[in-house]
């Protein structure tokens, strides 16, 4: 019985010792933004249920197991393993500790880059750029973004690891691409020529103030070895850039549109010696950084000499080199209803000026016209109606008869005698009353007929009876 027990104690001691718990890592020392791999293996043992501490601090992507069976020298050696696929959450350096429920235990350390420091580390090679004209902006200021990645080697691939994050911002995309690829271009780089691609080129605008946090893309990029089935691999990209938002003064002037940003005009007269009755065109184009899409339409003072229409002939927006640009046509026409030297009415922007860093009003002169012919005594006032149609220029203005005319009018019509009007009323035509005579006189014939019928009958018998 004690031979027994001694051998199995040494059995189970002979396990122990050909047993092992393994951790491992594809990469000891990755990027925030790159993926790599944690290995937990069994050797010589059937997997047990564990723990991972400190995973919490990495995303699994993925999770897969493996078994493999190795044979040397008549000895054979199994393994059971689980592979994670993980991306760190934040920089810094992580503990992963395995523990089993048979009380294995096996620790790595794991220490993040910053995605900064790998960026430097490559510099000399490849670099993923971010673009944007200055950190400060104002709430409602229109935001230039681009991304260009720029290599002075040789690649043999490359992939986007992870796009741009712009949680807290809208987003208008502009990127342009040349048969469902990346727009490549020669530059200068370090001195050498080098190779960009346009990764994204967009428009941004902030959902409220405060600081913000844009977070560039991320770019894994393979270098060719002399093994041909193997390349080196590197990340670059993932940088947190940090703007400020600022709020807007509190002190905006009457009928501001939210334009911020800078702003100034094009005008085009036409017509400036016309007819009562004709137009007078202005072609306005107003341009800057300002966000013009907000201006529906021109806030023109009221007046009671012209009528006035306006509409939008065209809307546009770019970026280049670096800065947002927009501009908006308006078209109005100006009627005048006296003749006489006129002058249009005022026309008043007003915007924030992102440079002086204060509210201003882009001011419009008025023109003066020289108008002919009739004055309009009264007419419909259509002032700053927006209208799409075309003007008939031609269009004959007629004036109203004044109150003298019309009271003269109407002393000379006679009194007409209201009874004269009254017509005699017709009495109308009961037909039920006409169908019921037509039916009564049928039924009248029908029952002499059949009177007759009776007697003649009788007659016929008694002469049978003689």
């Amino acid at each position: 019985m004690k031979k027994t027990s001694l051998y199995i104690m040494m059995l189970l001691l002979c396990k122990l010792s050909f047993s092992e718990l393994i951790l491992n890592t594809s990469n000891l020392s990755p990027s925030k933004n790159e993926d790599f791999n944690i290995e937990v293996s069994f050797l010589n043992e059937d997997k047990s249920k564990y723990t991972i501490e400190g995973i919490e601090n990495f995303d699994v992507l993925s999770r897969a197991s493996s078994n493999s069976y190795n044979s040397i020298n008549g000895k054979t050696t199994s393994a059971k393993s689980d592979v994670y696929r993980v991306r760190a959450k934040s920089e810094g350096e992580f503990t992963l500790t395995v523990k089993t429920e048979k009380g294995l235990e096996k620790s790595i350390v794991i220490k993040i880059q910053k995605s900064e420091s790998i960026n430097s580390n490559l510099s000399d090679k490849f670099v993923l750029k971010s673009v944007i004209p200055k950190r400060e902006f104002y709430f409602g200021e229109k935001i230039p973004y681009e991304e260009y990645f720029i290599s002075g080697v040789r690649v043999s691939s490359f992939n986007i690891a992870k796009s741009p994050d712009f949680k807290e911002f809208s987003v208008k995309d502009l990127t342009q691409y040349n048969n469902n690829s990346y727009i490549q271009n020669t530059v200068d780089f370090n001195g050498k020529p080098g190779v960009q691609l346009s990764l994204f080129k967009g428009i941004l605008q902030a959902n409220s103030s405060g600081n913000k946090k844009i977070s560039s893309s991320s770019a894994k990029i393979g270098e060719p070895t002399r093994d041909f089935f193997y390349e080196n691999t590197s990340y670059v990209g993932g940088e947190d850039i940090e703007l400020e938002i600022k709020p807007l003064p509190g002190d905006a002037p009457k009928n501001f549109k939210d334009i911020v940003g800078t702003l100034s005009s094009l005008q085009s007269w036409k017509g400036q010696e016309v007819k009562v009755g004709e137009a007078v065109t202005l072609t306005l184009t107003l341009q800057g950084s300002g966000n013009l899409a907000l201006l529906d339409s021109l806030p023109i003072e009221q007046n009671d000499d012209f009528n006035i229409f306006q509409n939008i002939k065209g809307y546009n927006e770019k970026i280049g080199e670096g800065k947002y640009f927009n501009e908006k046509i308006f078209e109005v026409a100006f009627i005048p209803k006296k003749n006489g030297i006129q002058k249009t009415p005022a026309i008043n922007i007003p915007y924030f000026n992102t440079v002086n860093e204060k509210y201003e009003i882009l001011t419009l002169e008025r023109e003066e016209i020289k108008v002919s012919g009739n004055s309009v005594v009264a007419s419909v006032d259509n002032s700053n109606i927006q209208s799409n149609s075309p003007i008939d220029k031609n269009t004959e203005i007629k004036t109203l008869p004044s109150d003298k005319k019309l009271s003269e009018d109407i002393k000379n019509i006679k009194e007409v005698n209201i009874n004269l009007l009254e017509v005699e009323k017709q009495p109308v035509k009961n037909s039920y009353k006409l169908i019921s005579m037509i039916i009564g006189f049928f039924a009248l014939l029908q029952t002499g007929f059949i009177l007759y019928l009776l007697r003649t009958r009788k007659k016929v018998l008694k002469t049978k009876k003689r």
